[in-house]
């Protein structure tokens, strides 16, 4: 017969066994601290966890099993529990005493308060989390590659857009650097050749200067092509939209080319359909593109006739498509050889022998400017049999997209203009700074012309010291100069009194988008690149004379 007593000893044994039962199967176990006596109390789930024979007796004990990088943790969780009363949960390691496994727990502990007799303790359960942090560590590793993989490819993605940044900063140097080399020289040669031309000479002579003229525009062209592609290339083509007359355009080009069809004995023809209009375009842009389709047409036909022809493909109530083509009798292109003819740089029967000059750039721009206008470029040959070459522009029209009007034509010299700068203001002086002994010569003369003086300066810090004193109607800078640039100069002159309205026209045969822009910001008011027409200078000065005499 059992008494009471006896039942509460078997419930109280169940009670242990479920509990040694329930850490076993969880990896769990639990821990009494009592603070006033320093006594730890554990289960034999504890000591199964931590590989120990006998349990801590006290808190040093116990903490001794934690790895050292995660004790401190522990303390402080341990302090704030027993300052706030509230539950904290940590996890941390631990070494087993037995085999020196490092395993993962999970602690949760909080301040039990006394009752009356009783001394306050920290009450703790503990469970081996170690198969969890295991399977999530397992988890995690692909996407840890994942991550690294993703790191790498954004530093090697970094890396190369580096390298492409610095390549295209050389090839801009190496380009602004080579159309200085270039244009420079071109300036005095083509500039002296104008004055001669307007000169007395007998026509033998004029003959003579007229190919001089020629050859010089050659070198001129590939600068440009190059320079062309490159703005292209680096999204810098502006495209300068105003109303267009396409068909006029066409006569333009087919004027342009006439004489040297007629030199090589064949017959241009131009042939234009229906096109509605007023349209929206960039004239300079599409008259290039023309141009070096019917310059290719003329250089590969020896015999027969080259046709241009523009028509209208197909219209909508905003714009219209136009279509141009050249259609010649030439030699044709190979069938293997159209997949690369639009692609910079190459040329069907391309030989160091070959004698029909060029680069190899012209059909990629034209195909380049096509597709900034919304359209595409082709042709359509046989070897043997001729070819044509067509490009599409999708061009808005007039009624649905507003433009500026279209430029009035300059005069045909500046020389003609209804008046004379000098006539206007015969105080006016002008300074020449340009560290090239012929080109200022030139410029002078350009200028002498016209009756206007100037004084010329070698360098940078010439022209800052001659500006001080006194005051130019007008300044013409050229950019690379030696000591401090042009662009340096011109700020400096800038600050000088007097000097804030004075217009400054730079000179350069660096002709990319940057320079100009770079040339606003400094303060100058206009820009003309190298080489350029005695009517180009002189209308530049006199329109800048004017303005700032009205002012």
């Amino acid at each position: 017969m059992c008494t009471e007593t006896d039942d509460d000893a078997e419930d109280a044994d169940d009670a242990a066994s479920l509990l040694a039962a329930g850490e076993r199967l969880q990896r769990a176990a639990s821990w009494r601290w009592h603070i006033a006596t320093d006594v730890v109390d554990c289960t034999a789930g504890w000591r199964r966890i931590h590989g120990c024979r006998t349990a801590p007796a006290s808190l040093a004990e116990l903490e001794s099993a934690i790895a050292p990088q995660d004790l401190p943790a522990f303390r402080s969780l341990l302090q704030k529990a027993i300052a706030s009363g509230n539950t904290g949960t940590l996890r941390y390691r631990i070494v087993r005493a037995d085999d020196g496994e490092e395993r993962h727990l999970v602690t949760h502990l909080r301040l039990c308060r006394p009752r009356a007799g009783l001394q306050p303790r920290v009450i703790a359960s503990v469970r081996d989390v170690t198969d969890e942090q295991r399977s999530e560590e397992r988890q995690r590793e692909p996407c840890a590659a994942l991550e690294a993989a993703v790191q790498e490819r954004t530093r090697q993605l970094a890396a190369a857009k580096a390298e492409a940044d610095a390549a295209s900063s050389a090839k801009s140097a190496f380009l602004a650097n080579m159309s200085h080399e270039i244009r420079t020289p071109m300036t005095t040669i083509v500039g002296l050749v104008e004055l001669m031309r307007r000169e007395a000479l007998p026509a033998k002579q004029i003959k003579r200067l007229e190919k001089m003229n020629e050859a010089a525009q050659h070198p001129l062209s590939l600068i440009n092509g190059v320079l062309d592609l490159a703005k292209i290339e680096a999204g810098k083509l502006i495209l300068n939209e105003t109303t267009i007359d396409v068909a006029a355009l066409l006569a333009s080009v087919a004027e342009m080319t006439q004489q040297q069809a007629r030199d090589k004995g064949l017959r241009l023809l131009t042939e234009i359909g229906p096109i509605p209009g007023p349209l929206i375009g960039d004239p300079t842009r599409i008259r290039q593109a023309m141009l070096n389709y019917a310059g290719n047409a003329i250089k590969f036909t020896e015999h027969g006739s080259i046709t241009l022809r523009l028509q209208a493909q197909a219209e909508d109530r905003d714009s219209v498509l136009l279509r141009f083509e050249t259609c010649d009798s030439g030699i044709g292109i190979p069938a293997a050889a159209l997949g690369r003819i639009f692609q910079q740089f190459e040329q069907v029967g391309s030989s160091p022998t070959r004698g029909d000059g060029g680069t190899g750039l012209g059909l990629a721009i034209v195909r380049q400017i096509a597709e900034r206008m919304g359209g595409e470029a082709g042709v359509e040959t046989a070897a043997g049999t001729g070819s044509t070459f067509w490009f599409t522009l999708r061009l808005q029209k007039l009624a649905r997209k507003r433009a500026r009007p279209a430029p009035a034509q300059a005069p045909a010299t500046a020389a003609t203009t209804a008046e004379k700068p000098e006539r206007r203001r015969s105080d006016s002086r002008l300074l020449i700074v340009d560290d090239e002994r012929t080109n200022r010569e030139l410029i002078a003369a350009m200028l002498e012309s016209v009756d206007l003086r100037a004084d010329c300066a070698r360098s940078g810090e010439e022209a800052v010291a001659l500006a001080a004193t006194r005051r130019y109607a007008l300044i013409l800078m050229d950019l690379q100069l030696p000591q401090i640039d042009g662009i340096e100069a011109t700020r400096r002159i800038r600050r000088l009194p007097r000097y804030e309205a004075v217009p400054i026209v730079a000179l350069t045969g660096n002709v990319l988008a940057d320079v100009a822009d770079e040339c606003q910001r400094a303060g100058m008011s206009d820009f003309v690149g190298k080489p350029f027409s005695m009517d180009a200078l002189l209308e530049a000065v006199t329109r800048w004379l004017r303005s700032s005499s009205a002012a």
